[in-house]
């Protein structure tokens, strides 16, 4: 095990291993002025220099410490600002752990605080089938709008957000090969571009919102206000919810991708267009929903 490596050699050498990642410049330098206030302290706290140097002599206490410091440090950020420093702090611990410089992974059952944010809302198993069930009878309607099914199916599967779902043209979409490519036009956000995969289900649902709507160029030519109105005064109801929105879908997606488990967290990081600071965070939700759903079932 190679755990002769220093504190300053190692965020150096993790700043090499985020320039090879397609990560956006901001995501980088916050990784890394997260992990250079997490040194200062480290030199200002450390009783030896064995403890200052050595990332093989830091444990989970150097950590909570750390987060404490920043918690109660006068003139520090917002919680959310402290809950992306623990963020940083567990990207860099995952990385050095994987690359076989410590044995564990110190950071990983630190926790978050509690509801630093709400909690995002998420679909049943059943409550998906009942909103399925609604947008197939909106379908079979006599006016057979098409767009609800077409969207619950492609966000259920694909998890993309509201923004890009509305910006998916036709060109963008390969019924025959069922896939839907994700664009991004800013230069700093191409590292969110993915190309995924949809079921049959969905590619037929898409064809036959294609077929009643015949859009030119979006796929959906409609606002997302528009849409959301249709799904709170069609869907929701007959399904028996409130509400239902773009983001309801996406977390359902990521709720049931983390629970198969069948995902390494880059294919998740990937999927869902997310930095490693951004996926570090939907992980810490995911984690909490499933948590908190739990102890409801006890």
């Amino acid at each position: 095990m190679r755990n002769e490596l220093r504190v300053q050699e190692a965020i150096e050498a993790f700043a090499l291993h985020l320039r090879s990642r397609n990560l956006s410049q901001n995501t980088r330098r916050c990784f890394l002025s997260d992990l250079s206030l997490f040194l200062e302290f480290l030199r200002a706290s450390a009783h030896d220099e064995a403890e200052m140097w050595l990332v093989s002599r830091l444990t989970r206490e150097h950590v909570r410490a750390f987060i404490a410091h920043e918690e109660r440090r006068r003139g520090a950020n917002s919680p959310k600002s402290v809950e992306r420093r623990l963020t940083s702090l567990k990207a860099f611990f995952r990385w050095l752990h994987k690359r076989g410089y410590i044995p564990l992974d110190i950071a990983a059952d630190v926790p978050y605080k509690p509801a630093v944010d709400p909690l995002p809302d998420y679909l049943t198993e059943p409550q998906v089938q009942d909103v399925l069930a609604a947008a197939r009878a909106l379908v079979e309607s006599p006016r057979a709008d098409t767009r609800p099914l077409a969207i619950i199916h492609l966000i259920l599967e694909t998890g993309i957000k509201k923004s890009e779902c509305l910006r998916l043209t036709l060109d963008d979409v390969s019924l025959a090969d069922r896939f839907v490519y994700v664009h991004y036009a800013q230069r700093h956000l191409k590292f969110k571009e993915r190309e995924l995969p949809i079921s049959a289900v969905c590619a037929a649902a898409l064809e036959q919102h294609i077929a009643r709507f015949r859009p030119r160029h979006r796929l959906f030519e409609c606002t997302g206000r528009n849409l959301e109105y249709i799904f709170n005064r069609k869907i929701a109801p007959p399904a028996g919810l409130r509400s239902l929105t773009f983001e309801m879908l996406r977390w359902t997606c990521a709720i049931r991708d983390y629970q198969k488990g069948e995902m390494d967290e880059v294919e998740m990081q990937t999927k869902f267009g997310l930095s490693e600071i951004g996926w570090s965070e939907m992980e810490a939700k995911l984690q909490r929903l499933l948590a908190r759903d739990a102890s409801h079932m006890r």
